[in-house]
């Protein structure tokens, strides 16, 4: 009984990876990737269109909260790959030459710029990331997928392949 099980589950599991389309390239082993048109740019599947996620649909679609993650990651991104190593080096060159007021605005300069970065790093890209995932939720096509059923039919119980 339980091969009988294991090979019908194998069988159902084998069925919905190839279901109507033998050749579809649409799918990695890591996850969603859609087809390319490269004539518009677009994403295409038959007749819908799916545009990736860009600065034209981020503001299209979620306007100044667009434009607010955005500022907020690139302000963060600065702030933590420039500001603070210039900081770290001017507090450097302070203790090199023996100069405490120089080394003093280096360490609250780096202070300031890793405190102010790193939160405003992690806010933009956390609402970059909401509204990426918001729009593949509501506009990305929704991959082939398929199940098997059993039940009652019109001529007694049978079971159902849905794909």
């Amino acid at each position: 009984m339980r091969r009988l099980l294991l090979l019908l589950a194998v069988l159902t599991v084998s069925g919905s990876l190839f279901a109507q389309n033998l050749y579809r390239r649409d799918f990695r082993e890591d996850g969603f990737q859609p087809l390319y048109e490269p004539e518009t740019q677009d994403y295409i599947y038959g007749y819908d269109y799916f545009r990736p996620f860009d600065y034209v649909v981020g503001y299209s679609l979620y306007g100044s909260r667009y434009r607010k993650a955005r500022s907020s990651k690139s302000w963060g991104v600065f702030l933590c790959t420039v500001a603070a190593p210039i900081s770290a080096l001017v507090a450097i060159q302070g203790l090199d030459e023996d100069l405490p007021g120089m080394t003093v605005i280096g360490l609250a300069g780096l202070g300031g710029s890793l405190g102010c970065g790193i939160p405003l790093w992690r806010k933009g890209r956390k609402e970059l990331d909401w509204m990426m995932d918001d729009y593949v939720r509501r506009y990305a096509p929704r991959p082939y997928s398929s199940t098997m059923s059993f039940g009652p039919t019109r001529s007694g119980v049978g079971l159902a392949l849905n794909f």
